[in-house]
This record gives C-alpha cells, structure tokens and sequence, in this order.
C-alpha cells in the first residue's frame, strides 16, 4: 500500500472532526501508521477532542513557522496518544488563533504534507468548512488521494454545498471523484431525496446518541457500546477504510443519482410556499 493523503471536508457541523478521530482510530487498530490533522485555527480541535492530553500538545501553527521543515520535526510536534502507539494527532492549541502565528505559503503546506506522507501510513486532515479561506485546507483537497465530502439532511446544509460548488468545481479539486457522505443521519430524515440533491451519496454515517455523549463527557479514545446505530456507524467507518486501504475490507457499491441543487431547491421552495398559501 502506498502512503495515502485523505481529507474529510463538509457543511458546518457535519460530523468531520469526530469522524477524523474515529476513522484515524480505526486505521490505527488495523496497525496503520495515522497521522491526524485538524486544520481550523479558529476552533482548535484537539483541546476539546481529547483535553486530558491538551497540556501536551504542540501547536500546528508553530510547526508551519518554523524556518525550515523536516520530518523529525513532524515528530516532535505530534502528539501521541497513550494505548494507540500508531496514532498522531496534529492541530493548533488551546487559545490559539488566526493571528497568533505568522502567515505561510503554499510551498510550506505542499512541504508539510510531502514531509507527513512519508512519516504515516495514511494521513487524515480534517478540513474547515470555509475551505477557501483556509490555505492548508485548500491545499489538502488539492492533493489529496481521496475526498470524502460531508452533507447533512437540512436546508442549511445544501445551501452551503450550493455556494461552494462553483468553487469545488475547479479541477484542481477533482469535484468528481469526490466521495460524497450523508452523516448524522437520523431515522425521520429523508436521505434518499437529499442525496439526490447533491448527486448521489455513496453510503451515510448515522447519527449516534453514544457518539454524541462521548463528545459531550471528552471521552471519544472509548470504543462506541453495542447498539443499532454504533453498528451502522462502524459498518460506514469500514466503507470509508475499504476506499483508503481496500485490502482490508469488503467492498461496497456505490449508488449515484443525478437531480441538481438548483432543480431541487426550486422544487422545494415552491413546495412551501404552496403550503403557505
């Protein structure tokens, strides 16, 4: 297997961060080297991910000013995590933000994930929503092996992929090999039209109550309990892994459908307001 660079990008509050930490744990239990990156500086996702190791933690905005990068650096500002030896996760620290360090380049990113590719078995980076405002995350889709694409069951959600289509449809970012995810799902939502929407979804990640309250109680290293949803959880997590390292799982078909953002939304608004009347 060669080394992968994959990156989960997505409608705000879509699930991307705790399915990095989820999906990087699961690699790792497979004795995949896993380097996880959390790209947003404005919400540092390590702090509140896994807070009892944040005092630890080294901060990805200072490793992208150092003056010069080498994988031993990658190293050093990686933060491993006690039970999980082939786990490391990179992102900013507790009270940082976007003016705490000094602005990098291209060539800095492009040099870092080059660096992270030859030092992990797969590299995750979870994206900020706002891509085109956030440079490593822009750099990431571009040269990323795979993009699973996040979209959730609500109006808020296709109005977001709607606005950044036109700039997702730049070759540089491979708009149609994207892989395209609903998650959070929850038993009353409508996944078959809304997939439609957005062109057909590959497979759906569902919304966990247990998931839910391991983010709440910090707690998300704990296995998921036993249950109906953690297992159609775990099954979408194996899809996902199944597209990175298919030698590890069964393979699964994909399903794609074709009706377009703007032909739904107009269906739809139409709809309501025929309601209205």
């Amino acid at each position: 297997m060669s080394n992968k660079l994959v990156v989960i990008w997505g409608s705000p509050s879509s699930g991307k961060t705790v399915t990095t930490l989820k999906l990087a744990q699961a690699l790792a239990a497979k004795s995949k080297d896993v380097l996880a990156i959390f790209s947003d500086p404005l919400c540092p996702s390590i702090p509140f991910l896994v807070p009892q190791f944040a005092n630890k933690q080294r901060s990805l905005g200072e490793l992208l000013s150092l003056p010069t990068l080498a994988q031993e650096d990658l190293f050093r500002y990686s933060l491993s995590i006690k039970g999980t030896p082939h786990l490391g996760l990179l992102g900013y620290k507790k009270r940082d933000h976007v003016f705490t360090y000094a602005n990098y380049e291209r060539e800095r990113v492009v040099d870092m994930l080059t660096l992270a590719r030859h030092t992990a078995d797969v590299v995750l980076v979870d994206c900020v929503s706002y891509v085109s405002a956030n440079l490593l995350s822009t750099v990431a889709m571009e040269l990323a092996d795979t993009v699973f694409r996040f979209h959730t069951c609500n109006l808020k959600s296709i109005m977001f992929y709607a606005s950044n289509l036109p700039l997702l449809s730049d070759t540089r970012f491979q708009h149609a090999a994207q892989v395209p995810i609903l998650s959070n799902l929850r038993p009353d939502q409508d996944s078959r039209t809304y997939g439609q929407v957005v062109g057909g979804i590959q497979f759906h990640l569902p919304h966990v109550q247990t998931l839910e309250q391991q983010t709440l109680e910090a707690c998300l290293l704990d296995p998921l309990p036993s249950g109906k949803e953690a297992v159609a959880y775990q099954q979408g997590l194996a899809q996902m892994m199944q597209l990175i390292v298919p030698e590890e799982c069964p393979p699964s078909a994909p399903v794609r459908t074709s009706t377009s953002v703007g032909q739904w939304l107009k269906k739809r608004l139409w709809k309501r307001r025929g309601e209205r009347k």
